[in-house]
C-alpha cells in the first residue's frame, strides 16, 4: 500500500512537472520538479521522479494532449541553432533539447552549450559578427561530494529573430563528466543537429 502510494505520488509530480516543462518553456527538471510539488501541494521533495520519469511524462503529455509539432517551427530553430554553433565549432558546441524525441515546449529556447575557459573569445566572435547579446551569470547544481553546492556560469542571451538562445559557457573538462551529472543533458552536436530532418517528425505527430 505505501509503495503504491509513493509510485502515486511520484507519477503526480512526473506529469505535472511534465506539463510545466512543455506550457512554460522550462528546462531545468530540477526545477520543473520542485514547482510541481509546491503546486500538488504536497509537504515532500523526498519523492522527486527521475528524469527519466519526467522524460515518459513528457512522451506521455504529448500523446494524451495531441501536442502538434510545428514543423516549419522546427525547422527555423535548426536553422539559427546551426547557425550559432557553426559561429563556435571550436568552442565543441552541444546544442540541449528534445527536438529529436518530438518534444518542443510552448515557448522554446535554443540553448547551447560552448566549452571554452576564455570568456573573452565567446564575445569576441559574437562582436565580430554584429551580434547583439546580453551576459549573466548562471547558477547550476552540482554534487562533486556528498554536499551539494552550486556552480556559477556565464550565460549569454541573443535576442533576435523569432527564438531566443542562450549560450550557457563551461570549462572544458566539464565536457568529460560521466552522464549521470546534470551537465550532461541530452541533445545534439554539430554533426547530429546537421543530419537532423525535421520532417522524420512528421509520422510520429
Amino acid at each position: 500500500m505505501v509503495k503504491d502510494h509513493t509510485k502515486n505520488i511520484r507519477l503526480s509530480i512526473a506529469n505535472k512537472a511534465a506539463e510545466i516543462i512543455m506550457e512554460e518553456g522550462i528546462t531545468d527538471y530540477q526545477y520543473a520538479k520542485k514547482k510541481a510539488v509546491r503546486y500538488l501541494d504536497l509537504d515532500t521533495v523526498d519523492l522527486l521522479p527521475s528524469n527519466d520519469e519526467i522524460d515518459k511524462a513528457l512522451l506521455d503529455y504529448r500523446l494524451i494532449f495531441k501536442a502538434e509539432l510545428d514543423i516549419e517551427l522546427v525547422k527555423t530553430i535548426k536553422t539559427e541553432a546551426l547557425r550559432i554553433m557553426k559561429f563556435f565549432e571550436s568552442f565543441n558546441p552541444y546544442f540541449v533539447t528534445q527536438l529529436s524525441e518530438g518534444l518542443l515546449p510552448k515557448y522554446p529556447i535554443i540553448q547551447i552549450n560552448l566549452f571554452s575557459d576564455n570568456m573573452k573569445e565567446v564575445e569576441y566572435i559574437l562582436l565580430n559578427n554584429n551580434i547583439p547579446f546580453e551576459t549573466k551569470d548562471f547558477n547550476i547544481s552540482e554534487k562533486r561530494t556528498k554536499k551539494q553546492s552550486l556552480k556559477k556560469i556565464p550565460l549569454i542571451l541573443i535576442e533576435r529573430g523569432n527564438v531566443p538562445v542562450e549560450l550557457k559557457i563551461f570549462e572544458p573538462h566539464d565536457q568529460k563528466r560521466n552522464k549521470k551529472n546534470l551537465m550532461d543533458m541530452r541533445g545534439l552536436d554539430l554533426k547530429q543537429l546537421s543530419n537532423f530532418d525535421p520532417n522524420s517528425l512528421l509520422s510520429n505527430s
